[in-house]
């Protein structure tokens, strides 16, 4: 483990050791934020998708990877976000930093693999290479530049730098260099996560699927489970998304979904289907003569049950309100970065505008867990990049390492992206109806107009106060 991960997993540690998340009941009734209908156009112009580029992705922390990844110097970590590329490096300090993936002699991207450890990065088009602190190290034949006639201007041609900066055990950057820091651009909802310390835990997948609909198409199906018994009816056998509790959080927001339960929904509530059983499996045991546990229940008893144990598990159950315990906590960092958890594992979603086309985008999915300390990290598979025509399989791509009742959740949110897609470029489409359960995506919304606009930015951040249910 390298110095700057062990530094930074005990400051982490130190920081959350006395501190809970605000449950969400009772619940916190959501300030009104308009009843209008939402345009299709949005999702469709490349001057909106200029738009948000240039006051959104240029100016706002985004996640990029694991900070375990930088085992060593020379450790790096190519990332694609929209038109750009950026090379993350840990220098031969200990030091890990971000560039533009740019040669500066031509504008060939200089790093073209996606990790590995490499000491000097090097041109494949003329040669010219850099160390790996974003130093220049040579130009190839400098004797044939003029401009070098009073030797190489070494500093003008070092790597020019992204903003970078850790929270969480990832590593996030800002192509604003005069950024706040990704703690204070988190700020309070931030703070409610630290208690699952994730520093602590393992990357066990990371996959991303190219989806044929716009950033915010993903963005919103995933902002609320209204949809759930619609399109994914196996989902309100062991949970409940029809009256979801919601919060919004200055940019930010956050919604519980409940686990090992049954949607109020469904007709019977108190079976213990096939699919129940194998969805709400818990650690508590059946005393012998006891009334059998209705399946809308199950939850109850295992809140019960990690409490009676939270001294004697590596789990955090004692930093923990009883919500945490079992359901699903699910934060959405504006723009495209949602973390949905419970203490011992969850996934991590990112966003992704592609670079010039407004009806398409990157859904990344990161699975992670929390293990029992001394556990040696498993080898991930390999990392793909999954189109939506050529079918991937949802639960092969992720063979062993999601659930595949969970992973024909991802493939229906995937397909429905071509119909959102289609749906809102109709000439009949009048505007989304949006409902009080889909408040996150009102908020989504104006908070990218109030970018566009200019009423906020990483210098204006929103006070704690706007948009704040508490």
């Amino acid at each position: 483990m390298a110095l700057v991960e062990r530094e930074f997993i005990a400051r982490e540690n130190q920081r959350v050791a006395d501190f809970k998340a605000p449950p969400f009941l009772p619940r916190v009734k959501s300030k009104g934020l308009g009843l209008e209908r939402l345009g299709g156009e949005r999702y469709l112009s490349q001057e909106f998708m200029r738009a948000e580029w240039e006051t959104i992705w240029t100016k706002t922390w985004q996640l990029v990877t694991r900070t375990d990844d930088f085992e060593e110097p020379g450790s790096f970590f190519v990332h694609e976000l929209g038109k750009e590329s950026f090379l993350f490096v840990m220098g031969d300090d200990g030091q890990i930093r971000g560039f533009y993936n740019v040669c500066q002699h031509r504008g060939n991207r200089l790093c073209q693999a996606e990790s590995g450890i490499l000491d000097t990065f090097t041109c494949p088009f003329h040669g010219w290479q850099w160390n790996n602190d974003g130093s220049l190290k040579s130009v190839a034949a400098p004797e044939f530049f003029r401009q070098f006639d009073g030797g190489v201007p070494a500093q003008e041609l070092g790597l020019p730098v992204v903003k970078v900066d850790f929270w969480g055990g990832w590593l996030w950057f800002n192509m604003d260099l005069e950024a706040c820091s990704v703690k204070d651009y988190l700020g309070d909802i931030g703070t409610h996560l630290e208690t699952y310390k994730f520093q602590n835990w393992h990357l066990i997948d990371y996959q991303t699927f190219e989806w044929e609909g716009n950033w915010k198409h993903a963005v919103d199906a995933f902002n609320e489970s209204y949809h759930f018994a619609a399109l994914h009816p196996d989902m309100i056998e062991f949970g409940e998304g029809h009256d979801i509790p919601i919060e919004l959080w200055g940019i930010h927001s956050r919604m519980l979904n409940y686990n090992r339960t049954v949607s109020e929904v469904v007709d019977d509530r108190d079976s213990m289907t096939e699919l129940r059983t194998h969805m709400m499996s818990g650690r508590f045991q059946q005393k012998s003569g006891e009334r059998a546990v209705a399946a809308k229940d199950m939850h109850l008893k295992e809140i019960e049950y990690r409490r009676s144990i939270e001294d004697q598990t590596y789990l955090p159950f004692k930093d923990m309100n009883d919500e945490q315990l079992v359901h699903q906590y699910h934060y959405t960092f504006f723009p495209n970065t949602t973390f949905t958890q419970t203490p011992e594992g969850g996934a991590v979603f990112r966003y992704r505008p592609h670079a010039t086309d407004p009806a398409k985008c990157y859904y990344d999915f990161f699975i992670v867990g929390h293990p029992e300390p001394g556990t040696p990290r498993t080898e991930r598979p390999p990392h793909g990049v999954h189109k939506h025509d050529e079918n991937p399989g949802y639960a092969t791509v992720f063979d062993g390492t999601f659930d595949p009742v969970l992973a024909n959740v991802l493939a229906q949110d995937g397909s429905n992206m071509v119909s959102m897609q289609a749906g809102v470029a109709s000439d009949s489409f009048k505007g989304m109806l949006l409902s009080d359960q889909e408040i996150r995506l009102r908020h989504f919304h104006k908070t990218i107009d109030d970018f566009i606009s200019g009423a906020i930015g990483t210098h204006k951040l929103l006070p704690q106060d706007h948009y704040l249910d508490r």
